[in-house]
């Protein structure tokens, strides 16, 4: 009964079959020149790129998880196949690029590495101006072509750019950047420090309080204080102050203190820096300063800004086996190596801080940086 109910089973699933036509995704594109969600994204370029240039936190942070995630270069295969990738590799200052490459992807969300031809027909890459790319889609939003404009547009064929994309979100084409959720925050960050500093600065020199006997001088003496503090609001560089006040013992100079809640300030600093940190995914301990009050947070962030930066390798990897190595003839994997020598001593360096601020024990520093409890170890 078994063995009847088995040939059953199989050739009812010979027979059955499943089609379904593919749903169209953008009805309202034309296939011949449709540029899919270009205003949307490259509006924000210009913004991003300010920021980074602006912004210690932002610029900070990229930089860092872009040296991070492109560690040494490895690459696994046939023999010859790898002997023509590291040439490769060489030629063009592979690692470089790719730091530069998951930086603007970071920045921008896209970054794009043409595979294009010399004049000896040698592979070379070319980075192109994310600002200067659009995408150009099909009503299945299969893409059709890249289209790179610095001066007359030309479409480039999709199987010859390796496209890097950070934060996809749904079917679009595009990436969007690691700044694009905290940009606002940001930039009132920026904000309330410029005013924090300008009442610093400000408060250093308080206002004063003149009582004039003479009816005759308060006029001068309004005029001498007039001309004690010469500020514009809008840049504290431009403060001018004159310390000496000269009088005669008719005037009497009373310090008026303001009241501002300074500590307030402080607090809404505080709240915003720790929502810009959760966005630029970088632990705070990577800076120097031990993150949390106890061993699960700091030990966890790490784990999980590892994972991050896995991520984004992922992202690097798909798409150099996907396209660049077919255009090289060639069929590697490439890998990151997972730890530097360099990178080593810096891991070795936040295990120690974050064990001299007693977030975690002996063993646990001693396993973040690959070592063996020391009970192990002295065995």
């Amino acid at each position: 009964m078994r063995i009847i109910k088995k040939i059953v089973q199989n050739f009812t699933r010979k027979q059955a079959k499943y089609e379904a036509e593919k749903v169209e995704i953008f009805p309202f594109s034309n296939l011949d020149n449709s540029i899919a969600f270009s205003s949307g994204v490259l509006a924000n370029y210009s913004d991003y790129e300010r920021l980074y240039f602006t912004s210690v936190d932002a610029a900070t942070a990229i930089d860092l998880i872009a040296h991070y995630a492109i560690t040494e270069i490895s690459f696994s295969g046939d023999e010859k196949d790898v002997e023509i990738a590291e040439e490769f590799a060489k030629r063009v200052n592979l690692r470089s690029r790719l730091i530069n490459d998951v930086r603007m992807m970071l920045i921008y969300g896209n970054s794009y590495e043409y595979i294009a031809n010399d004049e000896n027909g040698e592979i070379v890459l070319q980075n192109l101006n994310p600002k200067m790319v659009t995408i150009k889609v099909d009503k299945y939003g299969e893409i059709q072509a890249y289209r790179y404009q610095p001066s007359k547009g030309v479409d480039l064929p999709p199987e010859r750019i390796m496209h890097f994309a950070y934060g996809r979100l749904g079917n679009s084409p595009y990436g969007y950047s690691l700044v694009h959720q905290v940009y606002g925050d940001i930039v009132l960050k920026q904000a309330i420090e410029k005013v924090l500093a300008y009442i610093a600065h400000r408060m250093s020199h308080p206002l004063l309080h003149a009582r004039v006997k003479n009816p005759q001088k308060i006029k001068d003496v309004a005029n001498l204080l007039a001309s004690r503090i010469k500020d514009n609001s809008s840049s504290v560089e431009k403060i001018q102050i004159l310390n000496e006040i000269v009088t005669d013992e008719g005037v009497e100079l009373q310090v008026l203190n303001p009241q501002l809640d300074i500590s307030g300030i402080v607090r809404a600093l505080e709240y915003l820096q720790n929502k810009v940190d959760k966005a630029l995914k970088v632990p705070r301990i990577f800076y120097g300063e031990p993150e949390g009050s106890n061993r699960a947070s700091s030990y966890n962030q790490i784990r999980i800004f590892r994972l991050f930066l896995d991520s984004l390798r992922a992202i690097v990897k798909e798409e150099m086996e996907k396209k660049l190595f077919p255009a090289l003839n060639i069929d590697v994997e490439i890998e990151f190596e997972e730890i530097t020598t360099e990178e080593e001593m810096a891991w070795a360096d936040i295990a120690a801080k974050l064990y001299e601020a007693g977030i975690v024990a002996t063993d646990e520093a001693r396993e973040m940086i690959g070592l063996p409890p020391r009970e192990e170890a002295e065995e």
